[in-house]
């Protein structure tokens, strides 16, 4: 049995000469550059997506580490010394006074989302030529893309905390790693919207198509 990859070409928007608006998700047809509704620009593709997503992304990998490295609070109790905390220390904390589920939460939201989502583009940007229907990372991207809304969470715990505590026997200030860590969430939620999942489906698409003969039978 044999696959005609001629055909899948065939039935995309970009070979009717289709362009989707990414703002308000109009459909217009081609060669109009602004969307008839919104005024938005208009592109078959993301415009640069590799290039500004490697930017974008590699930014981010660069601050990972002082964001996870540095204290992103420090807390003064009464006549105390001020104690810096680094995310996992204040993860640590949080374990050891029995406060297991807000652990866990900090811990997914601020460690394991950023350090899968640089993961997974890594993966997505590595893979620019499938030699095979990029379903798997298509759904990876659309992942990441979801649970991106969430990184932030540690930052919104730390004002929340800061706006709390102030003045009451205890202070908590925001510390540098804070600030390294917003950065890293703002860095990959732009890679992330730079890059274009659906060039994988082109580059795919312009591979040559197999089509083994069938053995001689008799």
């Amino acid at each position: 049995m044999t696959t005609d990859m001629s055909t899948a070409t065939d039935n995309t928007a970009s070979a009717h000469n289709l362009l989707l608006c990414l703002d308000c998700a109009t459909v217009t047809t081609a060669p109009a550059t602004r969307c008839p509704h919104c005024h938005g620009h208009l592109h078959r593709r993301k415009p640069a997506s590799y290039s500004r997503t490697w930017a974008y992304l590699a930014t981010a990998i660069i601050l990972f580490f002082p964001a996870n490295l540095l204290p992103i609070t420090n807390t003064t109790y009464l006549t105390q010394p001020p104690q810096a905390d680094t995310i996992m220390s204040s993860i640590a904390l949080l374990w050891h006074h029995g406060s297991y589920g807000i652990a866990l939460v900090i811990f997914l939201a601020s460690v394991f989302t950023p350090f899968f989502k640089i993961a997974v583009l890594l993966y997505l940007l590595s893979r620019q030529t499938p030699r095979r229907p990029p379903r798997l990372q298509t759904r990876l991207y659309r992942f990441i893309h979801f649970v991106g809304r969430w990184s932030m969470i540690d930052v919104f715990v730390v004002a929340l905390l800061g706006a709390l505590v102030h003045g009451r026997f205890a202070q908590i200030n925001p510390a540098p790693g804070i600030f390294a860590f917003a950065a890293v969430v703002i860095f990959t939620m732009l890679a992330t919207e730079t890059y274009d999942v659906r060039l994988l489906w082109d580059n795919y698409r312009k591979q040559p198509c197999k089509n083994p003969k069938s053995p001689a039978t008799g």
